[in-house]
């Protein structure tokens, strides 16, 4: 089989305006079953991809900061999860449905940067990652559909 080439290519479009990326199911929200998948119909998240860039350029700017104020790469948590909900939400997320409450900028950047919801920032980072994403395809190689002349003829 061959590839197509242009199913390896990313849909910029998508990961520049964002798309809906659903989880579907995530591990380890069952404390009594840590490696079990746990179905989560209906939570979907409106992102932009990490790929887009101004996230990538306001992401690069965080880990140059942090290096200077953090030289032994000891970020203590709270401070990672700040950065990592602030970037999510000024960059990435676009947009939630499936949660209790409702999407708001405001509502995300005060959940997004708690560190006690590193589940939801997970779940985000883990759909933007998806954005802009195809499924491969491949084409019959011809050449292995039709016979060779005869060896010996």
């Amino acid at each position: 089989m061959t590839i197509k080439l242009g199913s390896l290519a990313a849909d910029l479009t998508k990961e520049r305006d964002g798309e809906w990326i659903e989880p579907k199911e995530w591990h380890g929200l069952n404390p009594e079953k840590p490696m079990e998948l746990t179905s989560l119909p209906g939570l979907a998240f409106h992102v932009r991809s990490t790929n887009y860039p101004p996230y990538v350029t306001a992401r690069q700017a965080e880990l140059e900061r942090l290096k200077k104020d953090y030289p032994k790469d000891d970020v203590p948590a709270d401070i990672a999860a700040q950065i990592e909900g602030k970037l999510a939400v000024e960059h990435l997320l676009l947009g939630w449905r499936g949660l209790d409450v409702t999407y708001s900028p405001e509502v995300a950047a005060t959940v997004t940067a708690a560190e006690e919801h590193r589940v939801l920032r997970s779940m985000i980072y883990w759909c933007a990652g998806r954005v802009g994403k195809r499924n491969v395809e491949f084409v019959k190689d011809a050449a292995k559909n039709s016979e060779g002349p005869s060896a010996g003829v």
